[in-house]
């Protein structure tokens, strides 16, 4: 994710919003520091939502394998499986 750039976008729309003598009391660094700021938050914010997309991943994966290890073996009784499995 490209967070420098889209705080770049941002800081430049709050710019946008002032009025040019409040622009021109900001300083240069103060908004590079606003930048940073707006910078480090969308990391975050990108990371809390992937840690969350994990664990439901995980929990998900960890239903599956769930119900893989219980499949229902009465669905099968009447199949012809010679060939599917093998011995090793």
């Amino acid at each position: 994710m490209h967070y420098k750039r889209h705080a770049k976008e941002v800081v430049g729309r709050f710019k946008r919003m002032l009025e040019p003598e409040q622009v021109d009391s900001i300083s240069e660094e103060h908004f590079e520091e606003l930048e940073t700021l707006i910078a480090a938050a969308l990391g975050v914010v990108d990371s809390q939502c992937k840690h969350e997309i994990a664990q439901k991943v995980a929990l998900l994966a960890k239903g599956l394998k769930h119900e893989a290890e219980h499949v229902d073996t009465h669905y099968l009784e009447d199949m012809d499986l010679t060939g599917i499995l093998k011995d090793d």
